[in-house]
């Protein structure tokens, strides 16, 4: 059989923070994809790399004060870390301000666009008058006209339950992300990809595409019975990839929405290897290619940018590119807590899981639990269990069990294979019939269920040690007993190259303690010969390839990563010494909260009525995501008073309360008892 070309990715993560674990299921399934391949000898290249564009990034750098690209480079660099700590091997990662990228990306448009598939129109969009710019999709946050649900962007609603794609114009009280004032609409020119002309060409595709899990599959063609709409192609933004050499000069002021742009990344870094290995033909032998197979990993809030845009960009192109062979989408990771939070303490991040266990108990625990039908909620405790019971109890005691009883009582070396029982013929039946089962569940993007099947190789075996029982048989029947541990010998062999994709070190090492030179994938699957007895080759002594965990411990230890690693905000660098004279111009004193209610416009903002004494004021607290305003009623609080009044969303802020900042998570400072209001602080 020929070897089949595949190209494997995994959706570009954000690169304003490093990923947390949902983020990394997505690059850990690519890379289980990608081995499975490897161990099949097809030619694969696994690509993605880091989003550099788009508002997302905009929005993190002006919050921490420096420019996009200085942000960019700098999560780039921890995620390249993140990657390698997990094993996640990539051919190519990339990040999207190389200039590869954005020199197809601007070809490949200019290209779709002499085809006829971009269109020019005025809109009006919004424009904050307070930032002096146009805001495009997440710089205008309102609430979703479809559920209700508040703090939706202008891209897409945040309700996993909606997920509804939007224009800031169809928010609800719409207003800016960055100051929250209330936009103004303001005409500006963009191009739209004319998506509706590719509709039956879309909707075949879909329809006939057997590796669009369900849930994805009825998403799309539902969006197309609805009538797809035309997709704004460009924003008024100044970072990012220029749409002037696509359009022209006067759009010099405009870049390409992040979304026309990353997609393609996974065929710009294709070219980007080929033109660093100087092999500039194997770009074409991958991507235009109609036998070549592409596999996207994604979440399911990517489902439309995968399956419909970027089909449908090649598709427009008319060049012979392959449209996706697999979208191989997850539901979602969740935490019962909330959605993933970094302030809050929800949820775990990629960094900090390898910083607590290695890399394997992660990628196992993922793998086993990938929300393929619906999603999965993780628990500390059912972690532990999951560790303990398949990776130790099961896994780890087998082959710890089968190398030892070899050094012991056979020199170190795999004895000899006699004639076969029934129970002995059983086995290697279903061991034969479970790499089928494997294969079957690989090809068809069932992850899950191909860790499932490797983790119960190792409860045959468990089960086949235990009941073969060869600490009594080496007493009377040595040769029996040498045939017990040359098939469990084998079926460690068999074991380390299925797991091979989903735990490589442990994998790797049970095949060293086994006597092999080289990797599991040295071989291949196709090949595994059940017959081969490997009959004298000498075995490892070994530590045990796991130990047994405790999920309270492992959270411990979460806290303690996290208590190292906390980055000091800006505001909490040295500043200079002040004299007291200008400390005493500070006027400090105490307030009684007397009413509180949130201002329905923000995501941030509480409006206080606090007693100080003599008189009452109104204060605007950036609070609400940490405090219930009927929870703040009757506290005492400290206030600067004679702050110049300030004007947020309509409504007037007369003063300041203090509180302590915990990792941005602010703590309002109060009295340790009652005092009158108005009392001064000094």
């Amino acid at each position: 059989m020929s070897k089949e070309k595949w190209v494997v990715t995994a959706a570009w993560p954000y690169v304003n923070t490093v990923p947390h674990l949902g983020t990394m299921l997505q690059l850990l399934s690519g890379d289980v994809i990608t081995r499975y391949r490897k161990l099949k000898k097809d030619e694969v290249v696994y690509v993605s790399g880091s989003d550099a564009h788009g508002t997302p990034i905009v929005v993190a750098a002006e919050a921490e004060g420096i420019s996009p690209n200085e942000l960019a480079l700098k999560y780039h660099h921890k995620i390249v870390k993140i990657l390698d700590d997990w094993n996640i091997d990539f051919d190519k990662y990339t990040i999207t301000t190389n200039p590869t990228h954005i020199s197809y990306v601007q070809e490949l448009h200019k290209k779709i666009h002499e085809n006829g598939y971009y269109v020019l129109e005025e809109t009006e969009q919004y424009y904050c008058n307070h930032c002096n710019r146009f805001l495009p999709d997440r710089f205008v946050e309102g609430t979703c006209p479809h559920c209700g649900v508040k703090d939706a962007r202008g891209d897409q609603c945040t309700n996993h339950e909606c997920e509804k794609m939007l224009k800031p114009t169809d928010l609800i009280d719409p207003y800016c992300s960055t100051c929250s004032n209330t936009p103004v609409l303001k005409k500006t020119k963009h191009w739209y990809f004319d998506l509706p002309r590719l509709a039956s060409e879309l909707k075949q595709f879909a329809e006939n595409n057997p590796h669009i899990p369900p849930f994805a599959k009825q998403k799309v063609l539902s969006m197309i019975e609805e009538g797809l709409i035309q997709r704004p192609v460009s924003r008024d933004l100044s970072w990012g990839i220029s749409i002037a050499p696509i359009f022209g000069e006067e759009f010099n002021d405009k870049v390409l929405y992040v979304w026309f742009e990353n997609v393609l990344g996974y065929v710009s870094t294709v070219k980007l290897i080929a033109e660093e290995l100087g092999k500039p033909e194997m770009f074409e032998e991958f991507w235009l290619d109609k036998k070549t197979k592409t596999v996207f990993c994604i979440g399911k809030d990517n489902i439309i940018f995968h399956a419909l845009l970027f089909p449908g960009m090649l598709i427009a192109s008319k060049d012979s590119y392959p449209l996706p062979h697999a979208i191989a989408t997850t539901n979602f990771l969740m935490f019962k807590e909330g959605p993933f939070s970094k302030s809050k303490g929800i949820g775990i991040w990629g960094d900090e899981a390898v910083a607590t266990l290695p890399a394997d108990y992660w990628r196992y625990y993922l793998m086993i639990n990938r929300p393929e039908l619906k999603d999965f909620y993780f628990d500390w405790g059912e972690f532990a269990s999951t560790v303990n019971n398949d990776l130790n109890d099961v896994t780890g005691n087998f082959v710890h069990r089968i190398i030892t009883f070899i050094s012991q009582h056979f020199d170190g070396k795999i004895p000899k294979r006699g004639e076969l029982n029934k129970e002995d013929k059983d086995l290697l039946s279903q061991i034969e019939g479970s790499i089928q089962k494997y294969k079957e569940a690989m090809e068809n993007f069932k992850l899950k269920d191909a860790t499932l099947i490797a983790i119960n190789v190792a409860r045959l075996g468990n089960q086949y040690f235990s009941t073969t029982q060869p600490w009594h048989l080496i007493k009377n029947d040595k040769e029996r007993t040498a045939t017990v541990l040359n098939l469990s010998a084998k079926l460690s062999e068999i074991l380390s190259i299925l797991l091979w994709p989903i735990i490589p070190t442990t994998s790797e090492s049970i095949w060293e303690s086994l006597g092999f030179e080289g990797l599991p994938v040295s071989n291949g699957i196709d090949v595994i010969d059940l017959a081969i007895t490997n009959e004298n080759q000498i075995v490892k002594k070994s530590k045990p390839v796991f130990y047994k965990i405790k999920g309270d411990e492992v959270k411990k230890k979460l806290k303690e990563v996290r208590s190292k690693t906390k980055v000091q905000k800006k505001d909490d660098k040295k500043m200079s010494k002040i004299s007291y004279d200008e400390f005493k111009n500070v006027e400090l004193k105490i307030a009684t909260i007397i009413s509180a209610e949130s201002l329905e416009k923000s995501r941030n903002l509480i409006k206080l009525q606090v007693d100080l004494g003599g008189e009452k004021r109104q204060i605007l607290a950036g609070i609400k995501q940490y405090y219930s305003p009927e929870n703040l009623i009757g506290k005492q609080i400290v206030v600067v008073t004679n702050l110049k009044p300030a004007t947020l969303m309509g409504e007037k802020s007369e003063g300041m309360l203090l509180a302590a900042d915990i990792d941005g998570e602010p703590i309002i400072l109060h009295p340790d008892k009652d005092v009158p209001p108005g009392t001064g602080v000094k």
